[in-house]
């Protein structure tokens, strides 16, 4: 098992150490210590290199920046141009139905 403190781990980055709190909370305590462990080896030292792996492994996917998200307000310019196109077209098939005057 590895066990350290993550709010004084001043080896990680503030906006790491948020996402962090973030991502993993079921893996930190309450007092802030963040748990990793392994059993998949006989061996404690290899448990710990385990470990060490699935930690290295947390914080590359934590180092990442999320990606900041623009939401679309209203239609394009070309959507707009499509919906034109297609009344004025329908416009012009149901013209075509009306009664002929002579």
């Amino acid at each position: 098992e590895l066990r350290f403190h993550l709010p004084t781990a001043t080896w990680i980055p503030q906006e790491v150490r948020d996402r962090l709190k973030s991502n993993e909370s079921n893996r930190i305590s309450q007092e802030g210590y963040m748990a990793i462990s392994s059993q998949e080896h006989r061996t404690q030292l290899n448990n710990r290199k385990e470990a060490l792996k699935k930690l290295e492994a947390i914080l590359r996917v934590s180092w990442v920046r999320p990606k900041v998200r623009n939401m679309r307000k209203g239609l394009s310019k070309r959507t707009k141009e499509n919906r034109k196109e297609m009344k004025r077209k329908n416009s012009l098939k149901k013209e075509g139905r009306r009664k002929v005057d002579f």
